[in-house]
């Protein structure tokens, strides 16, 4: 029988430019896990730290950057990961970012872009991920009361 974890989190990074959102987007180098998709933050959440502290850490290493707030995307990605018999919860998070802020991309990374939803959208391979972007674009990067509802820290 299957086992259920999280120790998973899926952070998408955005900012604002004229007040259109932008999503940030890392492409994984050629010889890692996954070589060469287009990806946003995904890490593994260690015993002893929190989701949140996960994240951050994950966007610090992977990219530099240091977000100015944090979100509850209000959603679960869950998938069955046959090599180890489990189904997987990961929870999202949204991250603003400051749009001054220069990326500095990880080892594990070959490049990035700044993407508006619909080049994202295209460029995430999996529809659990390009449905979470597309529900913080609504709800969250846009901006207003909705998005305040959704804050959890910054």
């Amino acid at each position: 029988m299957p086992r259920i974890v999280s120790d998973l989190v899926d952070t998408y990074l955005f900012r604002r430019i004229n007040a259109r959102p932008q999503f940030l987007v890392l492409r994984r180098r050629a010889d890692t896990a996954g070589g060469e998709v287009w990806q946003s933050i995904h890490t593994r959440v260690a015993s002893a730290e929190s989701t949140l502290e996960a994240a951050r850490r994950d966007i610090q290493s992977s990219t530099g950057l240091v977000p100015v707030r944090f979100y509850t995307a209000d959603y679960i990605a869950q998938f069955y990961d046959h090599a180890t018999d489990a189904i997987v919860l990961a929870p999202a998070l949204a991250a603003q970012i400051n749009p001054k802020s220069a990326v500095t991309v990880g080892p594990e990374y070959s490049d990035y872009a700044w993407c508006d939803l619909e080049e994202t959208t295209s460029r995430l391979i999996y529809s659990a991920h390009r449905w979470a972007v597309r529900h913080i674009y609504d709800v969250i990067a846009i901006g207003g009361e909705d998005a305040d509802f959704y804050a959890i820290e910054g």
